[in-house]
């Protein structure tokens, strides 16, 4: 079998520095079935072959077309000649509703990263390439998308404790092809990826018109990776204005010094305020750029705002306050373990039908000393805390219990160190 020696070679050093910090235990790669995870996995096979890491193989069956099992089977084949074990994941869940595309690549990841836990696999090796990268630039700048947006895919991101590579993100599509092609290696093509209903393949198919005006994809891609620079610059001035203007209280909110806030580039003023609602909530998408706008307007004209599942409690004060929207917090049954997203919740001695929720104002009236607590209404209003029914059992912030006790996950420092993009 003749392969390119020098994709061989830049790919093995590009794939051992991303996996240097990553354990020693296998390493799965998604295929698809398409050129570029095809390719994606022979090179991770050749690569294991020079004394390695086990690669594994993973396939996500969707179940959308006719001709997927055939692809599948296909990809087993050569997992087979590669020696690399290969599994199938089915989605079954798509109710035709939504963004097909994203439902699928949320699905995807989700089933895969499912996966990857009980087979004690820590790292997911992706087939974006240089293309994919020059794609998503453009489809972000067509959106508006600030620095963040238009920056570059990084090699490797975390999430829910899995490490996501991406190591083929300075190779073209064509490069990859090619390679198969003097490899003998067969591809599928999925349909889906020339149907320009889909916002992707209208850009793709419009590559070789910009690329005849200098806008090819080496030339994004580029212009993403520097932009990576000025994120990181903007992430530090961020952390350290983070640092000088808020807080994280013992109840988990953040309490802004309104009139230093209000003195920073509005940049960073944006910025730290889309973190901490991101923090609040636990969620890793950013809200919409105009309602954090509102939200620092609100906040310098004195007003309460609620946006993102928090609420902004905006006094006559030097300070601002932050809090979880009680309405945003859903009730669960009381056990110990994560409670809306970021609290670890121990309990002992319930009862059977008890259930976690926010205090709420019906809590507050059964706690009338609660001021004592020295926390504010506000974050006292979306704070953990125990029911069975309508009667309160413990409130951990306003009277320490034994029977709930609650810690902030992940910790006040976390706020600041999050800022940063690793």
């Amino acid at each position: 079998m003749h392969l390119t020696p020098d994709i061989d070679a830049s790919f093995n050093a590009r794939f051992s520095a991303v996996l240097t910090a990553t354990g020693d235990g296998p390493v799965a790669v998604a295929v698809s079935g398409g050129g570029d995870s095809t390719a994606l996995l022979v090179l991770a096979a050749k690569w294991r072959d020079l004394g390695n890491r086990q690669i594994l193989a993973v396939s996500v069956n969707h179940g959308l077309r006719a001709d997927a099992g055939a692809e599948l089977a296909q990809i087993g084949s050569l997992a087979a000649d590669l020696n690399v074990p290969h599994t199938i994941l089915s989605w079954t869940d798509w109710n035709g509703r939504g963004n097909l595309q994203h439902k699928a690549r949320d699905a995807r990841k989700t089933l895969i990263g499912n996966w990857a836990r009980a087979q004690g696999v820590g790292v997911i090796a992706t087939g974006h390439n240089l293309d994919d990268q020059a794609e998503t630039f453009l489809m972000r700048l067509a959106r508006g998308s600030g620095v963040d947006g238009l920056t570059a895919m990084y090699p490797q991101d975390g999430f829910e404790g899995l490490n996501w590579i991406k190591p083929l993100l300075d190779v073209s599509r064509q490069q990859l092809r090619t390679y198969l092609r003097d490899a003998n290696i067969a591809w599928s093509d999925d349909p889906s990826n020339d149907d320009p209903a889909f916002d992707r393949v209208r850009f793709r198919q419009a590559a070789e018109t910009l690329a005849g005006l200098g806008l090819d994809a080496t030339t994004l891609s580029n212009t993403a990776n520097r932009l990576k620079h000025a994120r990181f610059a903007l992430e530090t001035a961020c952390l350290d204005l983070a640092r000088n203007v808020a807080k994280v209280t013992d109840t988990g909110t953040v309490l802004f010094d309104r009139v230093r806030l209000a003195a920073a580039p509005y940049e960073l003023q944006q910025r730290l305020m889309s973190h901490a609602l991101r923090w609040i909530t636990q969620t890793p998408y950013a809200p919409r750029i105009s309602a954090v706008q509102q939200a620092l307007a609100a906040m310098n004209a004195y007003q309460t705002y609620t946006l993102n599942g928090c609420i902004l409690v905006s006094g006559k004060g030097t300070h601002a306050e932050l809090c979880r929207e009680p309405n945003a917090v859903m009730s669960q049954p009381a056990s110990t373990g994560l409670f809306d997203g970021r609290w670890q919740v121990e309990i002992a001695d319930a009862p059977a039908n008890a259930t976690l929720g926010a205090l709420g104002a019906m809590g507050l009236t059964q706690m009338p000393n609660w001021r004592a607590s020295g926390h504010s209404r506000w974050a006292l209003l979306g704070s953990p805390a125990l029911w069975q029914n309508d009667q309160l059992i413990a409130a951990p912030f306003v009277v320490t219990s034994n029977t709930c006790r609650v810690i902030l996950l992940p910790d006040s420092e976390n706020f600041y160190t999050s800022i940063l993009t690793h």
